[in-house]
């Protein structure tokens, strides 16, 4: 009977100083182990994590370990998903990429471009790199980067389209904005003066008395008919004035008529604005 037999060879070199070395004799002097091949690599163990806080299935946190999570499980913060995650002690925390997407917008206190970003600051696309310019055209820019310098930067809404500017740096105040109080002063004295008015009377009462007493040997049928008579008369006005009252002031009132309502505020701090064009 034949057997066949499986042989794994694993070319390892102990150094005397405690390096290890897989696939060299020369492992770099400031590593414990060191891997080389020209077509070959490292496969991290994989694991199924059942969330962040868990050390399942290892039996304790460890910092500095590295896994591969094939599982997606948990929910909320503690969640996981495939991908590879390392230990700092307390719990797994996933290694995301870092990634920048052309047109990504940035905010910066650096003052030039710099690394693919480019400062928005109303230029010709034609004084940009060649990669610059056929990315920018991509996103839009037709001749000139937008300019962003005093603006602030927000979501679109659905009517307005990208790097479409707007808005006012000014604002106008309206009776709803001022406080709801009222409003007292004096008038300056003016010295002696006196105020006209209009008074209303009826000019035939005037002379009821003086008629009365010529009547007094009328028989009352005669006082009917002057009665009937009287009642006719239509109302006088006259304009008359006020007697003087020496130097004297007027107090005035008058009611705001706001709400308080609050104007408009922004509180900022002044950055430079940078579009990611590739380099």
């Amino acid at each position: 009977m034949m057997k066949n037999y499986i042989y794994l060879f694993v070319l390892i070199f102990v150094e005397s100083n405690g390096q290890v070395g897989i696939g060299t004799t020369t492992p770099h002097d400031d590593v414990a182990l060191e891997v080389f091949s020209t077509d070959k690599t490292i496969l991290i163990t994989k694991v199924n994590l059942e969330n962040t806080n868990l050390s399942k299935p290892l039996t304790t946190h460890v910092a500095g370990m590295i896994v591969y999570n094939t599982n997606t499980a948990g929910s909320g913060d503690t969640a996981v998903t495939p991908g590879l995650y390392y230990n700092n002690s307390v719990k797994w925390v996933r290694l995301e990429p870092i990634s920048i997407q052309i047109g990504d917008i940035k905010h910066s206190i650096a003052t030039e471009d710099h690394l693919g970003w480019y400062m928005l600051d109303g230029r010709s696309l034609s004084t940009l790199p060649i990669l610059a310019q056929v990315n920018g055209t991509s996103l839009g820019f037709s001749t000139h980067l937008p300019d962003a310098t005093d603006k602030i930067l927000k979501g679109k809404s659905l009517s307005e389209s990208l790097i479409q500017t707007g808005g006012s740096n000014t604002v106008i105040i309206s009776q709803a904005n001022l406080p709801n109080i009222v409003f007292s002063g004096t008038t300056s004295s003016d010295g002696e003066h006196d105020h006209g008015y209009v008074d209303q009377h009826n000019s035939a009462i005037e002379n009821i008395n003086v008629v009365y007493g010529l009547l007094g040997i009328l028989s009352g049928v005669a006082l009917n008919v002057l009665n009937s008579n009287i009642g006719n008369k239509t109302p006088a006005t006259q304009l008359s004035n006020s007697s003087s009252s020496g130097n004297h002031t007027h107090t005035v009132t008058v009611q705001s008529g706001g709400n308080n309502m609050p104007l408009p505020s922004v509180k900022k701090m002044a950055t430079n604005t940078f579009v990611y064009l590739g380099e």
